[in-house]
């Protein structure tokens, strides 16, 4: 648990203060946690089917803000597979279905299996991977623009 909260002292102040993107050229969804009130207002410029450019508005506990701070950082290039790829890791890894010493893409989500007890948390720590999904998917619905709210 101490490496847990460690890892929170390095993640969390870096989403403290609020990041965001002009809307367009960026995309932008808020996503909440019906269970414990974590909400997310995730912005991201996607060009190609890649993500170039990550903001935020972070509302959530220190799970989420963590999880918020790994994913802005790490989203950057990647796509749509390759971002539900790690969010199937990390639900695996709460689950506790992940095979022991299963590599992770991105290895800094492991300081997440300390949270599997507290499934009212994990709506948190996944908002950000929810947010993705529902951005890649209205991409070329909408055309650009805001989205509407999701919970999870």
């Amino acid at each position: 648990m101490e490496s847990l909260y460690e890892a929170l002292k390095k993640y969390v102040p870096q989403v403290r203060k609020d990041k965001r993107l002009q809307v367009p050229p960026a995309r932008s969804v808020d996503v909440y946690s019906e269970v414990c009130g974590s909400k997310l207002t995730l912005d991201a410029e996607i060009v190609d089917g890649r993500v170039t450019d990550v903001g935020y508005r972070v509302r959530a506990c220190s799970l989420g803000q963590a999880s918020t701070a790994i994913a802005a950082q790490r989203a950057i290039g990647m796509d749509a597979e390759g971002l539900a790829r790690v969010q199937t890791q990390l639900e695996q890894l709460l689950s506790g279905s992940s095979e022991p010493d299963a590599p992770l893409d991105w290895p800094e989500v492991e300081i997440f299996a300390a949270a599997k007890p507290h499934t009212a948390r994990h709506g948190a720590i996944l908002l950000p991977f929810v947010a993705f999904q529902k951005l890649f998917a209205n991409e070329n619905a909408q055309g650009g623009g805001a989205t509407e709210g999701e919970s999870v």
